[in-house]
């Protein structure tokens, strides 16, 4: 997916998580993950996130250091979170609105915007999953999009997970088939002892901490329980 797509992902995505801070209820709960946040306080984390991003692209002077991340202040009006969280995503589109080579602060080595660019876009779409999903139903996750989400858990987010000591060093492969797309996925060494299969955006969901390993959508083949042992621990 190139740095347009991206973007246009992104627009939407935002389009649709300010949709449920008009219609929903700030203070309801959201549904997964180990932090306790209401979808105010969910809104609040986005529109963070999107100008850390944005300065992580625009203000970066090389150092080994991420850009200042003082809090900004938040509004509590509903429809002010919206417009400040609408603003933050113009601030960052852009921020991102560059060639993706371009230099820029980021978890891994060498740091670029497009790091950037997939990871908002990735990260867009799962929060208005999440915030769908407080207010009503949620819609389906785009499944190229999903795709590049899940290549993202294993180029960057589970390296950094082990490497920091949050997750364990996987000790078998797990090969992971989306049944919509035809793409593959494995993490892990040798082999892979096991399949599992879904949908890209099932299988996302499932990497990001919103469904489990016994949800029907999925589909085993081999050995699930060495399988089961790669996939511990936070692995985004």
């Amino acid at each position: 997916m190139d740095a347009a797509s991206f973007l246009r992902h992104f627009r939407r995505e935002l389009d649709a998580f300010g949709a449920c801070l008009v219609d929903g209820d700030l203070a309801a709960p959201i549904e997964h993950g180990e932090e306790e946040l209401n979808l105010g306080e969910l809104a609040a984390l986005v529109g963070s996130s999107n100008l850390f991003a944005a300065a992580a692209v625009t203000d970066w002077d090389g150092s080994s250091d991420p850009p200042d991340a003082s809090p900004p202040k938040v509004p509590e009006d509903p429809y002010e979170l919206m417009r400040w969280v609408d603003g933050t995503g113009e601030v960052l589109l852009m921020a991102l609105d560059t060639d993706p080579e371009a230099p820029a602060w980021g978890y891994y080595t060498p740091p670029n915007a497009g790091f950037w660019q997939r990871s908002r876009a990735v990260a867009m779409m799962l929060h208005r999953w999440d915030a769908e999903r407080t207010v009503g139903e949620a819609g389906p996750l785009d499944p190229e999009l999903a795709g590049e989400g899940i290549s993202e858990v294993f180029d960057v987010l589970a390296p950094r997970q082990i490497g920091r000591g949050k997750a364990w060093p996987p000790d078998a492969c797990i090969r992971l088939q989306a049944s919509d797309t035809g793409d593959w996925w494995v993490f892990g060494p040798g082999e892979p002892v096991a399949d599992l299969i879904g949908t890209a955006g099932d299988l996302l969901l499932l990497l990001r901490a919103r469904r489990t390993v016994d949800d029907p959508v999925f589909t085993w083949n081999g050995d699930r329980e060495a399988a089961l042992s790669v996939l511990k621990g936070p692995l985004a």
